[in-house]
């Protein structure tokens, strides 16, 4: 979970910059008319990956330390990547041309954080 969340965090950042540099791509030419909301998306999609990262990372890192009550969190966090990446799993296979990277990629962390936080879920011994 803690590899995950730090790659999801790294991903965020890379979408937040790409918003945001967006409209300086159209400086030379004669960019669209509305330019200057062509990369609001992207920053705020990039902004939740940051903070999804950074919460998925912190409660595996909590998890690890021992912190109480924190295997809950953990679970909880979990369980939201792993809805958030079968969402986008659904959205993507609507689209007729299809990305069978991105579809691999969420795939696999459906399977990933969904596992997770199905073995986090389970009562210990």
């Amino acid at each position: 979970m803690a590899i995950g969340g730090m790659s999801i965090f790294i991903t965020g950042i890379a979408m937040t910059v790409n918003g945001l540099t967006l409209p300086g791509r159209y400086a030379a030419g004669e960019g669209p008319p509305n330019v200057a909301q062509l990369g609001i998306g992207q920053m705020v999609g990039g902004i939740g990956l940051l903070v999804l990262g950074i919460l998925i990372a912190g409660s595996a890192l909590a998890l690890l330390g021992g912190l109480p009550r924190s295997r809950p969190f953990a679970v909880g966090t979990s369980a939201v990547a792993a809805v958030l990446a079968l969402a986008a799993l659904i959205l993507q296979l609507g689209p007729t041309r299809r990305d069978l990277v991105l579809l691999a990629a969420l795939a696999v962390a459906v399977v990933a954080f969904g596992g997770a936080s199905a073995i986090l879920a389970r009562l210990r011994r």
